[in-house]
């Protein structure tokens, strides 16, 4: 991408999609998306956050208490959005994402938008 999009510190995505599409478009073009994907899939996997996504999953399957696709995808997320500092039985560790993954997520994706955005004060 031959110029930056211009943003400022007032510009809310959510009120604006043409600014979103073109945020999307260059972050694709680019090359961002699997940078960004790949560094949240490190992190995750560094923190065994991936291996206790799967066990739980199988154990959920094999127990009968999600035998449905759409049933396990909305216990699977209703966890990994709780608080991670929700009680949890031994048996079963927090699902809720990690706060470094979180953290290291952020990061790349800002260092992404940089080569993509200008942003000026509002």
């Amino acid at each position: 991408m031959s110029q930056k999009l211009a943003v400022n510190e007032s510009t809310s995505f959510s009120n604006q999609p043409a600014i979103q599409t073109q945020l999307t478009t260059a972050l694709v073009d680019g090359g961002s998306i699997p940078i960004i994907q790949n560094a949240l899939l490190h992190e995750l996997q560094a923190s065994g956050w991936s291996t206790n996504l799967k066990n739980h999953v199988t154990q959920l399957m094999r127990s009968g208490e999600c035998t449905k696709y759409d049933d396990l995808m909305e216990r699977i997320l209703e966890e990994a959005l709780a608080d991670p500092n929700a009680a949890k039985d031994s048996n079963h560790p927090s699902l809720a994402i990690p706060e470094e993954a979180i953290t290291q997520a952020v990061k790349v994706v800002k260092k992404e938008l940089d080569k993509i955005c200008q942003v000026d004060a509002a």
